[in-house]
């Protein structure tokens, strides 16, 4: 007992090390930064869960459900150059992650000493999934603009039937 609840504090120490080697780098050379903001941030808390899910899982599991639940919050705002049908897959897509991010943590939270790394790791799998769909139907979207411009802008015009073409209702 006591070798692991050592094992764990050395844990700790070194995860608040490595942070704060990583802010120290960003503070003194802003300009070239080691890493950006926001994978600094997503790295700090991770490091925040890691430590205290060896300490407290279920604050952890809790932390990890909220975060996550902001990032996909997020990636629905990225999602409005989305356009008809492919938006509205979308969204159902996020209230589908949503709804496995909840159930997961509701079923690590249910039992008596929950596994907060395999529970973060698949709630972070969820928001991942999420930003790879969100990627590829933007990248798909992304053609159909590009001949927009062409044809003169982003004039709407009565003559494009190929946008419900871009949508994801055919891939289904």
């Amino acid at each position: 007992m006591v070798i692991t609840m050592t094992n764990r504090l050395l844990g700790i120490v070194m995860a608040m090390a490595l942070t704060s080697g990583i802010v120290a780098h960003a503070a003194q050379a802003p300009q070239r930064p080691l890493i950006s903001l926001p994978a600094l941030q997503t790295a700090a808390s991770h490091v925040g869960e890691t430590a205290t899910g060896a300490i407290d899982p279920a604050a952890a599991i809790r932390a990890a459900y909220q975060r996550n639940h902001v990032a996909l919050e997020h990636l629905r705002q990225q999602a409005s150059p989305l356009k008809g049908s492919a938006r509205v897959a979308f969204y159902q897509f996020i209230s589908d992650q949503e709804a496995a991010l909840t159930q997961t943590q509701r079923t690590a939270l249910a039992t008596r000493r929950p596994a907060a790394s395999s529970s973060i790791a698949a709630m972070d799998k969820l928001v991942t999934a999420a930003e790879d769909e969100l990627n590829r139907e933007l990248g798909q979207a992304g053609p159909a603009r590009a001949k927009e411009s062409e044809r003169g802008g982003d004039t709407q015009s009565n003559d494009k039937p190929a946008e419900s073409g871009v949508s994801r209702g055919s891939d289904n």
